[in-house]
């Protein structure tokens, strides 16, 4: 923001003042007949003021101001992509963090249907219709359940301090989610593959900047071979100033303009333009070396997004099938028609598909925002 305000001073007048007090001991002097008089004063006081204002200067600084206006865009924009990867990055770290919530719910869902198995075999085993080994089959497996209520809790604790660090709260902070990730929308059967005109980055608005600041100082190397001319108004004062002769105080006024044109006869200015000219193109490659790169990754995320859907549609069909299931076999072990070991892996299989299925909504929203980071589209700082 300074350098553009410094460069459009350029425009505006300048106003310069010189003064200067000294003494000199030996003035030159001329005969006129029999009379001799001396040039100048031997105490001499001198004040300049002036004001000039640039006329032309062949485009010198309308482009420098340019190139300053462009160069706080760039900056602009690369604050908006540290801003937009920290919204991304914290997308991911809350996304990681419902995940560990959701799987430390499972975890004690788990927890509770094999402690209710464990009481209904003492239950049978008090009545003669159960064995010891089938008690020892229920303890091991609500031991292997508190374990796993143990690892899912250490989890989501990991999980919260880095979306703690992630946002820059206090490491005692402790965040809870309140909401839960709902089911993947129905796909949109019309959507096409991404190309780049999709693609609205920060990188590549700030390659945009970079291509027309070095078309900027194309045309400022170009301007060289132009005169700068100014105008200027100013006052003198001093003693003896223009009077050599009387040495008293005087001044005058002064209007004019002054043509400054430099040729360096080694080729600067050519060699400049040709400089610019590189850097130009280097900017122009740059941009079209990211853009195919986001295009891809747009493109790869837009795939991985579809497979996700269908990922989550096949665990909530697995998920239905082995619930209905396990709730067959309940009845089947409680009228004594299947065994409690047979019952303990059926409920194992249930936690793992109700944990398959919350891991594959989360994946789902994970693929979201990789898509949503590739494109660049704004509703990553949104929620679901």
């Amino acid at each position: 923001m300074y350098d553009y305000n410094s460069a459009r001073s350029l425009r505006y007048p300048t106003l310069s003042l010189n003064a200067a007090s000294f003494y000199v001991d030996d003035l030159q002097s001329v005969q006129f007949g029999f009379k001799k008089m001396e040039l100048g004063s031997h105490e001499n006081y001198q004040a300049d003021l002036k004001l000039q204002i640039p006329l032309f200067t062949g485009g010198k600084i309308s482009h420098q101001i340019g190139i300053q206006q462009e160069n706080m865009q760039f900056r602009t924009l690369n604050l908006e992509s540290e801003r937009f990867n920290a919204a991304y990055q914290s997308r991911k770290a809350y996304l990681s963090l419902l995940l560990s919530q959701s799987l430390v719910g499972s975890a004690g869902a788990s927890l509770e249907r094999i402690g209710i198995i464990a009481t209904d075999v003492r239950n049978l085993h008090a009545a003669g219709l159960a064995d010891s080994v089938d008690i020892l089959d229920a303890d091991l497996a609500y031991q292997k359940a508190l374990r796993l209520m143990a690892e899912k809790e250490t989890t989501r604790r990991n999980a919260s301090l880095s979306l703690i660090r992630q946002i820059g709260l206090p490491p005692g902070e402790e965040i809870v989610p309140t909401d839960t990730a709902p089911l993947p929308p129905l796909p949109d059967t019309t959507e096409k593959t991404v190309d780049s005109s999709q693609i609205s980055r920060p990188e590549l608005k700030a390659l945009d900047s970079r291509i027309r600041t070095a078309n900027l100082l194309i045309s400022l190397s170009k301007a060289n071979y132009f005169p700068n001319l100014s105008g200027y108004a100013g006052y003198s004062a001093g003693k003896p100033n223009k009077d050599l002769f009387n040495k008293t105080w005087n001044d005058y006024f002064n209007i004019g303009l002054a043509l400054n044109w430099e040729f360096n006869l080694g080729g600067k200015t050519h060699n400049s333009t040709l400089s610019a000219r590189q850097s130009a193109f280097s900017a122009r490659m740059a941009k079209s070396r990211l853009t195919e790169a986001l295009t891809l990754q747009a493109g790869i995320t837009q795939e991985n997004l579809r497979y996700a859907h269908r990922a989550c549609t096949i665990a909530e069909k697995e998920l239905e099938i082995i619930t209905h299931e396990f709730r067959l076999a309940k009845e089947k072990q409680q009228a004594g028609k299947l065994s409690v070991n047979r019952l303990l892996e059926m409920e194992a299989d249930l936690t793992l598909a109700e944990q398959m299925f919350l891991v594959a909504i989360i994946n789902y929203f994970i693929s979201e925002t990789e898509y949503l980071y590739a494109i660049g589209a704004p509703k990553i700082y949104g929620g679901f």
